[in-house]
């Protein structure tokens, strides 16, 4: 299960992103009503595969679309074990 929901300028994304969840949310349409700098916290995800990182990776263009300034906190190692693998790990706005 995957569960998304913006509270104030923060993004907070928790379960599971992946090949079954994704096609639930896609476009994720909590970003529509956002406006600035917005946080996608990341440390609830349970489990993400390479389908969870391209919908974040399309979220990231969508944002950048809208002017948004992103930044992604508390990213689990997995996944970014497969954004390294996968060799776009340089595309995501991580954030210490």
């Amino acid at each position: 299960m995957l569960k998304i929901e913006l509270q104030g300028q923060v993004l907070l994304i928790q379960g599971e992103l992946n090949r079954q969840t994704v096609p639930t949310v896609e476009p994720c349409k909590a970003l529509s009503s956002a406006k600035g700098a917005v946080e996608f916290r990341l440390g609830q995800l349970q489990q993400v595969d390479t389908a969870g990182l391209a919908w974040l990776i399309h979220q990231l263009a969508l944002a950048k679309q809208q002017q948004l300034q992103i930044r992604l906190t508390q990213v689990p190692e997995q996944l970014r074990q497969i954004a390294s693998v996968g060799g776009v790990l340089n595309l995501l706005p991580i954030e210490s």
